[in-house]
């Protein structure tokens, strides 16, 4: 199977097509098994992805649709609702991590969606502030396991060139959920608003709970857990072969028992802190609050404010396979992730700045969806800077996340209170200052991966995954043209001169 695959060629039209989608330009047997890791793995990603931004922001689009008033919301309730389900997303990320290094994450994350799908059914009978408080809350809980869950996974199947298309399947697949809470609200509140005698809002909530159910319930079968203790249905032994041979030829390395020493060691990596800062202060995609600016003109329908914020979700969703088409083809990953900080930072400038013409203003909330793909571009450069750890890379995003969610608990309601709706005088240049802060964040990964590589025994692949010498294998990629990429040659002079001191010594 290995000289099969490397005794093929790809035509120029399958290089071509490769570069949007990878499989093209694979040999027929790992093509297959892309295309079946991709429709059982990605498709339950995407649609729990998508489920679970419906669900943690329907409560804004519920907020302008009549919940408001029927509850008496004047008062900066809108922010304690964000500070609630972000509360139990700090409690629960860093435990759900430890559960999944006992229980396999294809029963364990399908459990915490059925139930998050559940609890929001019930925000269609709330009658309080305080009931969506705590069932909020509760959904944060659940929700907490998914992106660190999914990021160990996906970082554990696949190659460097075919990871970034796929980590950042969670920033399209928020884009598509923000777009769907829109128009599902618009829609449900036009066709449903009073129905039985419940509110638009309140079918809001139910609609988007029985959804949730059924791809709970999907991923059972799909989430495929790590390729040496598989047992899905969907592949064969061959193909469960294949896999493990893939990752083994990058030098990723499995799953490993985590002990309280790997755990604390975890934290006298250099390289650790300054993805923390990067990762975790990126809270100004949740700051966007561009439906309520519109409310404010008091010239649109409730179902036109629900829509038109819906523009730059698209925006978000097809400028995000273009970063990691970019970034996989070229390999640029911290250049790809400086590009989208840009276009974050001037969005939110334009918006501290605030007295703008109208369609500049309409252009700085667009702009920040310019550059959704952070955090996927991110996650995959950390998939390189630490390819022989799985725990690792699914321990960092639960921290960094539960960083993000201590943040996002109290920043709102310091920095954006209700009461200057529309207009937020601090909140946008602290927003920028924090933009700021992750572009120092980048440039101190980078310096921080080059200090390393000096110090370490390593050599770059031809994947272009750092890996120690005692790691190496002759099959995982020691050739003449794994060096021919540019920056490459360092790395081979650097192994040379580390062999040729050992054997002095």
């Amino acid at each position: 199977m290995s000289d099969q695959r490397e005794l093929f060629h790809p035509t120029t039209w399958q290089r071509i097509i490769g570069v949007v989608w990878d499989g093209a330009r694979k040999d027929p047997v790992e093509r297959r098994l892309l295309l079946r890791l991709d429709v059982g793995i990605l498709i339950y990603q995407i649609l729990s992805f998508i489920i679970q931004c419906i669900d943690t922001n329907n409560v804004t689009n519920a907020y302008v649709s009549g919940m408001k008033e029927d509850l008496q919301l004047y008062g900066n309730e809108l922010n304690y609702f964000s500070t609630a389900i972000y509360v139990g997303y700090v409690i629960g990320c860093i435990p759900a991590q430890f559960i999944l290094y006992k229980m396999r994450p294809s029963t364990f994350i399908p459990i915490c969606n059925i139930i998050w799908g559940v609890l929001v059914m019930c925000l269609g009978a709330v009658s309080h502030a305080w009931h969506i408080y705590i069932i909020r809350f509760l959904i944060g809980l659940c929700e907490a396991v998914c992106y660190p869950a999914f990021t160990m996974i996906v970082s554990s199947w696949y190659k460097p060139d075919e990871l970034a298309k796929r980590m950042v399947i969670y920033d399209a697949s928020t884009a598509i959920g923000a777009m769907c809470a829109g128009y599902i609200q618009a829609g449900v509140y036009h066709s449903m608003n009073g129905r039985y005698g419940l509110a638009g809002w309140k079918w809001q909530f139910i609609v988007d709970g029985l959804i949730s159910l059924p791809v709970g319930m999907l991923g059972f079968y799909c989430i495929p857990d790590f390729p040496k203790n598989t047992r899905v249905r969907w592949l064969n032994d061959k193909q469960r072969e294949l896999c493990i041979q893939r990752m083994d030829e990058v030098g990723r390395k499995g799953q490993k028992k985590m002990t309280r020493k790997r755990f604390w060691k975890i934290f006298t990596t250099f390289n650790v802190y300054p993805f923390l800062i990067t990762y975790s202060i990126y809270i100004t995609n949740g700051f966007n609050y561009m439906n309520l600016w519109l409310e404010s003109l008091g010239t649109y329908s409730i179902e036109m404010i629900n829509i038109l914020p819906t523009i730059g979700y698209a925006i978000a969703f097809v400028g995000t396979f273009i970063y990691a088409m970019v970034s996989d083809t070229t390999g640029w990953r911290w250049q790809s992730l400086m590009v989208a900080i840009a276009f974050n930072f001037l969005g939110n400038l334009l918006l501290a700045l605030w007295d703008i013409p109208f369609g500049l203003k309409f252009f700085a909330y667009l702009c920040p969806n310019f550059g959704q793909p952070i955090w996927g571009l991110l996650v995959t450069w950390s998939s390189e800077l630490f390819p022989d750890d799985a725990e690792l890379r699914g321990l960092l995003p639960a921290i960094g996340n539960t960083i993000w969610y201590g943040l996002n608990s109290f920043v709102p309601i310091l920095a954006f209170p209700m009461q200057d709706a529309p207009h937020f005088p601090v909140g946008y240049w602290i927003s920028s200052a924090f933009l700021l802060t992750m572009a120092i964040g980048v440039v101190t990964m980078l310096i921080g991966n080059y200090v390393e590589l000096r110090k370490k025994a390593v050599f770059v692949n031809k994947y272009g995954v750092t890996i120690a010498t005692e790691d190496a294998d002759d099959s995982a990629s020691v050739s003449s043209s794994a060096f021919q990429q540019p920056g490459m040659q360092y790395e081979l002079t650097h192994l040379k001169k580390t062999q040729s001191r050992n054997n002095t010594d």
